[in-house]
């Protein structure tokens, strides 16, 4: 998965059994994590909103704000399911091998919509004026 700093990402996933047939995902909560690696933290959690949880199609977005703090690099993305019941918390796999964690790639791509401001002026040798 890629996504790029500077901008919201919006995320759409569908929840499959081993059969591609979506997953009734009704009386559980679900969230996706930013994990990094490197320093062994949860970057940030995001709740999965579903407008219908029988599909088990849901919708989240990475915010702008926590990615254009992250490096320039891979992190990695979880999902995990809370049953509402019991609060019993389950991780999610994208694959029979079991494997939890997917690849995250962080990107440069939008940067700040506003203009670069200056009022410069070159005097013989001289640079003077605003810039910001």
């Amino acid at each position: 998965v890629t996504i790029y700093q500077g901008i919201d990402n919006p995320v759409v996933i569908v929840f499959k059994n081993q059969d591609q047939k979506p997953v009734d995902v009704t009386g559980l909560s679900i969230q996706a994590a930013i994990q990094d690696p490197i320093n062994k933290i949860t970057v940030n959690t995001y709740a999965v909103t579903f407008a219908n949880t029988a599909n088990g199609r849901g919708e989240f977005t990475f915010d702008s704000l926590t990615i254009s703090n992250l490096d320039n690099r891979k992190y990695k993305l979880t999902f995990k399911s809370v049953r509402e019941s019991d609060n019993q918390e389950r991780p999610l796999y994208f694959d029979d091998n079991y494997q939890a964690p997917l690849d995250l790639d962080v990107c440069p791509a939008y940067y700040n919509q506003e203009p670069f401001a200056s009022n410069i002026s070159y005097d013989g040798g001289t640079i003077t004026g605003n810039i910001g």
